[in-house]
Parts: C-alpha cells; structure tokens; sequence
C-alpha cells in the first residue's frame, strides 16, 4: 500500500483479535445465500444471527452497516475513478459478493 493520502494512517493501524473471531463468528452464522445477498437479513435473520454468533443485534447490525459503506465506498471509487475512465489492467472490475462466499 501506498504511505500517501488516507493510507498513511495504515502503517500504525493495531488489529483487534477479538474483534477479528466476532466478526467471523457473525458471518459464519449467515446462511450462503445471507452471505452472497445481505439485503436478505431482515429482523428475524438478524435475530438468529446475532443468536448464533453470541452476540447483539446491534453488533450484526454494525456490521451489515459497516460492510455496505464500505461497499459503497468501492463503488465510487471503482466507478468514479478519473471521471469514470477505468484504469488499465482493470478490466471488468466488479465487487465481490459479501464476504466472498
């Protein structure tokens, strides 16, 4: 990664171990098609998710949270990246499903 603009504060980024096993707990309680289409959870899902995984609602609920910024985020960045020129090697570049499976 670049040491440049917001990646410079990578560099001395701490990982929460802990935070790492909850959020694969959450994500191993999701059923395959929760996982590739995560508009599907809805209070219920959730309900059994955070039931699952041993943990809240409201931490499911941070999570499917952070997981759509964050895929928001690529989108623009992806598609808006040089007024929409894609970059070469690119190709057709398309966002992976939730959480890759």
């Amino acid at each position: 990664m670049p040491q440049v603009g917001p990646f410079k504060e990578l560099k001395n980024m701490k990982v929460d171990e802990k935070e790492i096993t909850r959020v694969v707990a959450i994500i191993d309680s999701m059923t395959r098609q929760e996982r590739h289409n995560h508009m599907l959870i809805n209070g219920a899902r959730r309900r059994r998710i955070a039931r699952g995984s041993g943990t809240s609602v409201q931490e499911v609920n941070a999570l499917l949270k952070q997981y759509a910024q964050a895929r928001k985020m690529m989108k623009t960045f992806s598609g808006g990246l040089l007024g929409g020129k894609k970059l070469p090697g690119m190709g057709n570049f398309k966002l992976p499903n939730m959480f890759g499976s």
